[in-house]
């Protein structure tokens, strides 16, 4: 019996001594990120990324690609990525041909990241991706060129973009009322809202980083930031309801985002070139927009379904715009002609029409807006000119003398009686829109 009592009380003194087993911590990301950047990234960075899949950061390898979300958090042996690596999904072990594949070790360590939970790393790493340049001093004042412009009727205001801010100017005297900064790179577009209460801008570096923002037009504050395109953004369009931000990216995406948290809606995808042009219709429902794969294409907003697709351009196709009625468009781009569709009401394909294909400019066209009566066109171009037409049959009733520097930037003020230029050596200039004659010039910058 003593016997027995010596052998419990030993036991339960070993409890309390030995150190009780853990399961080693699994890896953080980080190191798994590493592995990604060494054998994974030429097929799947950012841009072009094979089957959609980027594993440039946490966030973009978990949102997935065409085959789905690639891990399943607590089991590498049923995740895709895992099969993919190993060859055991029918298809070639990852990375294909002759590319170095992955030592047992590598893959141990992403086995272990999953199985521990495949969780975001323990301090915020996801990369900044800055542009490095050079610090040259420049010998003369650098030209803040202009590369958009657009108007609110209320409370009668330009907004011009220029490289790295936005400035928001009286329409009638020109005067700046504030200037918004907050964006890399050039800004290349601006929009406001319907209400005129929010003024949208977008731009960013290339191939780094495209960022878009809202600011309240009344004081200039920043609302919000958006930011998920890899690279510079092209075009921005507010819905006419105010709830949807549309960005249009080199990146070859089109995104819908949320004004109301700055949330991702969805991304439309089936470009196979630069987005250069957005536009809503009025109603909301539709989107369009004018691409470097030579296309104009019809988008629903609801789903982000591809409607129709315009391939009658030539070349490259950087802008276009609804008709105030919605039931018109126009393109316009490198093949120097402005086009002019008839869009039905559910604008799906076979139902829209191209009413007229008008040779416009000697040089590719840059922009094209309506004036809010829909019974005129502006368009400037590669070459210094603007005119402005007949909307509904493109008949020139006018234009400008070739102009100083290009002009990408044009919009009508209000009762359409003047319309503004916006050129690269920074400059603005009011001019009647009936006659041609020029009036103020703002101060260059």
């Amino acid at each position: 019996m003593r016997l027995f009592s010596l052998f419990a009380t030993l036991v339960l003194a070993l409890s309390f001594t030995l150190p009780a087993t853990t399961a080693p911590a699994a890896p953080d990301f980080t190191l798994v990120q590493a592995l990604f950047k060494k054998h994974c990234v030429e097929c799947h960075a950012s841009s072009e990324a094979e089957n959609n899949l980027i594993l440039a950061t946490h966030a973009s390898l978990m949102k997935g690609g065409d085959a789905g979300v690639p891990v399943v958090p607590g089991n590498s042996t049923a995740s895709l990525l895992i099969k993919s690596i190993e060859g055991r999904d029918g298809k070639k072990i990852m990375p294909p041909g002759k590319k170095k594949k992955l030592e047992a070790s590598e893959l141990a360590l992403i086995k272990a990241w999953i199985d521990g939970g495949a969780k975001p790393p323990a301090i915020a790493t996801e990369p900044v991706r800055e542009l490095v340049t050079p610090k040259i001093a420049p010998r003369v004042t650098p030209r803040k060129s202009i590369q958009s412009v657009a108007f609110a009727a209320q409370p009668n205001v330009i907004a011009v973009a220029r490289y790295r801010e936005v400035e928001l100017r009286d329409a009638e005297t020109g005067a700046v009322r504030h200037t918004l900064v907050g964006l890399r790179g050039n800004v290349n577009s601006v929009a406001f809202s319907t209400d005129g209460q929010w003024v949208a801008a977008a731009g960013g570096e290339p191939g780094l980083q495209g960022q878009a923002a809202i600011w309240r037009v009344a004081d200039g504050t920043l609302v919000r930031k958006f930011e998920g395109h890899f690279d510079a953004l092209y075009s921005v369009m507010l819905s006419p309801d105010g709830k949807l931000l549309a960005t249009g990216s080199y990146d070859q995406k089109i995104k819908l985002w949320d004004t109301a948290n700055g949330a991702e809606v969805r991304t439309l995808t089936g470009h196979n070139g630069a987005v250069y042009g957005l536009a809503f219709r009025p109603d909301g429902k539709v989107l369009a927009s004018a691409s470097g794969d030579r296309t104009v294409k019809l988008w629903e907003v609801a789903t982000g379904k591809r409607l129709d697709t315009f391939s009658q351009p030539t070349k490259e196709q950087y802008t276009v715009a609804f008709s105030p009625d919605g039931r018109r468009l126009v393109a316009g781009g490198v093949d120097n002609r402005i086009r002019l569709y008839a869009v039905s009401a559910g604008a799906v394909e076979g139902t829209n029409q191209l009413l007229e294909s008008k040779f416009a400019h000697e040089g590719a066209v840059l922009r094209i807006v309506f004036a809010s009566d829909g019974a005129t066109l502006l368009s400037s171009a590669e070459d210094r000119t603007v005119k402005w037409w007949d909307a509904t049959q493109l008949v020139e009733r006018g234009h400008l003398d070739p102009q100083p520097d290009l002009a990408p930037a044009v919009a009508f003020l209000a009762s359409n009686a003047r319309f503004v230029v916006g050129r690269l050596d920074g400059s603005l200039q009011f001019f009647d829109a009936k006659t041609g004659q020029p009036g103020k010039v703002a101060a260059n910058r």
